[in-house]
């Protein structure tokens, strides 16, 4: 990989008076690769991380908070009604995504508690 320290490198070897054949055996890049850093010393390259791809599931979420709402939490029914409506993801995806929004809901809304006969 070609890092930023490289040009700086080819650009010091160059102002020592090393032609492009012989800063290209020292340095083991192209000689091409190498004149095109001495033209051009701004076009160093740019690394860093990459943007996370967007989930296939994304466009249905406003639909799945819909039908969770509704009371619908079957993951197999819920594919099926996805996948006609043009869902191309699999079944992980959206049991990976039902996960916590189930321990979320899984707070109980009454709780039971016992009496003492005749009481």
């Amino acid at each position: 990989m070609f890092r930023e320290r490289d040009v700086d490198e080819i650009n010091e070897l160059k102002r020592e008076g090393l032609s492009i054949q012989a800063i290209s055996n020292l340095t083991g890049y192209d000689r091409k690769t190498v004149r095109k850093y001495l033209l051009e010393p701004e076009a160093r390259p740019v690394y860093g991380p990459r943007a996370a791809p967007g989930s296939k599931l994304a466009a249905f979420e406003a639909y799945l908070k819909e039908r969770l709402k509704a009371g619908v939490w079957n993951g197999k029914l819920l594919v099926r009604v996805l996948r006609s409506r043009n869902y191309t993801g699999g079944y992980t995806i959206l049991t990976d995504w039902l996960r916590p929004q189930r321990a979320a809901a899984g707070t109980a809304a009454v709780r039971r508690f016992e009496t003492p006969p005749g009481k």
